[in-house]
């Protein structure tokens, strides 16, 4: 009985560790460019149909990022 609750402890830590791990990543920040005047910005998602991504890669900040906006 006891290495069944060690066993089941033991899975339900391992489990919770996996899982909280895998949602820790943030999403990569883009340079997007206006097709209208060329204005540069970051964001994490498309700002809309008139704009293009305007950097190949993703950055990991926001910091990052904003060096490239200009």
């Amino acid at each position: 009985m006891k290495l069944i609750k060690t066993t089941l402890l033991l899975a339900t830590f391992v489990f919770t560790a996996i899982t909280s791990n895998a949602s820790a990543a943030t999403d990569p920040w883009y340079v997007y460019a206006s097709k209208v005047n060329g204005y540069r910005m970051c964001a994490q998602a498309s700002p809309g149909a008139g704009w293009y991504k305007a950097s190949p890669n993703g950055y990991s900040t926001k910091g990052a990022c904003n060096y490239y906006e200009r």
